[in-house]
């Protein structure tokens, strides 16, 4: 599926697909795709990325995220790993310039709770011998739970219904 994690993702909190603006590009932040992994589960993965500027989103809960870190869509970018088909994963970084990472993820956390009808779970865990943030249960999320953390002004995550997958991603993740 094209754009899997960003189509998840805004779905999520909300937001129509993305697009790239007639003058945007799916490379907008090369610095971010390059520390995304390139293949998951065998499975050579795309990658891609968007400035804020360039999403086409109609979210409240998205716009509230920006602006409970101080921040506008011109600060916001977003890069994604996925496969086009046969893999039931996607990792992904979302980078807010300048925001402050110890209020980054609680942001997250509220804008995706404030635009789901139903209550999502949350729990602490370890995979990959690093502390992560599991958002939703089975279920509660079309794509599967997704796993975050936040490093400086980033979240990086992976969204999966195997645990194994989100294990191998976050392995290959930036510490």
């Amino acid at each position: 599926m094209a754009r899997l994690l960003i189509l998840c993702l805004l779905a999520v909190i909300g937001a129509a697909a993305p697009a790239p603006a007639q003058t945007g590009s799916r490379h907008a932040a090369p610095d971010l795709e390059a520390l995304l992994p390139t293949s998951l589960g065998g499975v050579a993965l795309t990658i891609e990325s968007q400035s804020g500027t360039d999403l086409r989103t109609s979210s409240v809960a998205f716009d509230a995220f920006l602006a409970s870190l101080g921040k506008t869509r011109a600060d916001f970018s977003l890069a994604s790993a996925y496969a086009r088909k046969g893999l039931p994963a996607a990792v992904g970084a979302w980078r807010v310039q300048g925001a402050s990472g110890a209020e980054l993820l609680p942001s997250f956390k509220v804008a995706l709770q404030a635009s789901s009808a139903t209550p999502l779970a949350s729990a602490e865990e370890q995979l990959a011998g690093r502390p992560v943030t599991r958002i939703g249960d089975k279920g509660q999320l079309a794509q599967g739970p997704l796993y975050a953390f936040a490093r400086g002004d980033t979240i990086w995550f992976v969204q999966t219904t195997e645990k194994r997958l989100a294990e191998e991603a976050m392995g290959k993740l930036p510490r």
